[in-house]
């Protein structure tokens, strides 16, 4: 009887220490929780509609510009005071994936920034490594003027990440070019030749053999424009390491992701799973086709269900760009312009890979045969921009 008492008692003692030191880890916790943080979060959450530039009565903030220090590292509880809370009225956009993307404001100065928040649950190991697959390659480009940069990142928790990129208050070129009428006037044609070289430069440079990357799923939708009327190229979340080998060298079987969107991938792709630079020249070719006629690569259309490239470009090669210009644009284009631009995209949507031009070759000959209406956009950088060179891919 006396052994069961002490035993008890025993039990009993344990139960108390082991309560106490449940009750001091709690407490610590919920210390550690309220301290506040030694180094403030650089940005304040934004409830403003993305394109509130364009309200007269909206505060103007300057975009901010990449820092030439390498991104910074975020804690999780920085996500969530840029995002007030991951709350909803933040939300601007979402990415292929369905991850959200906030509109948050530096406290500094004002400027503005979006953070793409990436959520594990659903995807799992799959989800996870898209989400260092970008976050990799976002670092190891680094600052490009035709790039949207990376300005920070989270990468240390356990149900997400999150990208802080540059904010542009100039909304996607999808939008511009196929947004209502009634509230997104026509680009002009010397806006929609300014554009296709920026993106041109942009995949240029990814291709080079300093950074050997496919982009993977180019399209008017990961177009974005700044506010100079720029354009930069987005979203490297399908993008993948290239490698040096065969005449459409870099390719690889399987790669990532890299799938394309719709009227946008490369066909050769999808039948034999290799991707390359080449897949990126096709969708580039695509591109050049949607902003000569302004329809959309894929959906609803006058011709039916056909991607905008299966539609258009056996009228190309037969008869040229005749009837084919965005009607939008009235006399307000110049012809010359829009038959070459029509004729480098009939040699990027090449059925082969092999036929199909490097980025650099693009590059230069939009730069060549657009030149009077790029240079004439008004834009000083043109002139630099125009006769850019990225390091050539092999």
């Amino acid at each position: 009887m006396d052994v069961a008492m002490a035993l008890a008692t025993l039990f009993f003692c344990l139960l108390l220490l082991a309560s106490a030191a449940i009750s001091l880890l709690l407490l610590r916790l919920c210390v550690a929780a309220l301290r506040p943080s030694t180094t403030p979060c650089p940005y304040v959450v934004s409830t403003r509609i993305p394109y509130a530039a364009a309200d007269p009565e909206a505060p103007q903030y300057q975009l901010a510009k990449a820092p030439k220090e390498k991104p910074r590292r975020l804690a999780w509880r920085e996500v969530e005071a840029l995002t007030g809370g991951f709350d909803e009225a933040a939300v601007v956009g979402r990415g292929g994936s369905g991850n959200a993307v906030y509109l948050a404001r530096q406290r500094v100065d004002g400027s503005r920034a979006a953070v793409k928040v990436h959520r594990w649950c659903g995807g799992g190991e799959r989800r996870l490594a898209a989400f260092r697959r970008e976050l990799d390659l976002l670092r190891r480009v680094g600052r490009h003027p035709r790039l949207v940069a990376l300005l920070a990142y989270s990468d240390d928790h356990d149900e997400g990440g999150a990208l802080v990129l540059e904010y542009m208050p100039g909304g996607t070129l999808a939008d511009r070019l196929h947004g209502s009428a009634n509230t997104t006037p026509p680009l002009t044609w010397r806006h929609r030749m300014r554009i296709l070289h920026d993106v041109a430069v942009a995949l240029e440079h990814l291709h080079g053999a300093a950074t050997a990357i496919v982009h993977g799923d180019l399209s008017a939708s990961n177009v974005l424009l700044d506010d100079t009327d720029g354009a930069r190229l987005c979203d490297l979340g399908s993008a993948c390491e290239a490698t040096f080998s065969a005449a459409v060298a870099p390719a690889r079987r399987g790669a990532a992701a890299a799938v394309g969107s719709p009227g946008y991938a490369d066909p050769f792709f999808l039948r034999t799973g290799i991707v390359s630079r080449k897949s990126d020249v096709y969708s580039f070719g695509v591109l050049l086709l949607e902003a000569v006629t302004g329809s959309p690569a894929a959906g609803a259309s006058e011709g039916g269900g056909e991607f905008l490239a299966a539609r258009v470009l056996p009228r190309v090669r037969a008869a040229g760009v005749a009837g084919l210009v965005d009607g939008r644009l009235g006399n307000g284009y110049d012809a010359a312009e829009a038959s070459d631009i029509a004729s480098i995209a009939a040699e990027c949507l090449a059925a082969q890979p092999g036929l199909r031009p490097t980025m650099a070759q693009v590059r230069a000959a939009v730069a060549e045969k657009a030149a009077r209406s790029i240079v004439s956009d008004g834009s000083d950088h043109k002139l630099i921009d125009l006769f850019h060179a990225s390091p050539r891919a092999s």
